[in-house]
């Protein structure tokens, strides 16, 4: 029996690569701000951590959009083709 697809699971999935990016680098500026107040280091630390944050979102969209390639092109495979069903004439 075929696999049954679940859309829902699929958009929660994806959808969620916006939310990911912003958070990590709402996650890195407040970190390395915090880091800035404990040591005072006029910022650096805010904007390497800022950057750092924005690495990993992105780092993060880049796998997310690989699985996505690679999800579609199973869902292809796993889908009978116009050109692959018999027809009348062939039975």
């Amino acid at each position: 029996m075929a696999r049954e697809r679940k859309p829902w699971k699929e958009y929660g999935r994806y959808g969620s690569v916006g939310i990911e990016l912003v958070l990590s680098m709402a996650v890195g500026y407040y970190a390395g701000r915090w880091l800035d107040q404990k040591v005072s280091a006029d910022g650096w630390i805010t904007g390497l951590g800022f950057i750092a944050g924005l690495y990993a979102g992105f780092r993060q969209l880049f796998i997310t959009a690989k699985r996505m390639q690679r999800d579609a092109e199973e869902a292809e495979r796993g889908s009978p083709r116009e050109n692959d069903e018999p027809t009348d004439d062939a039975r």
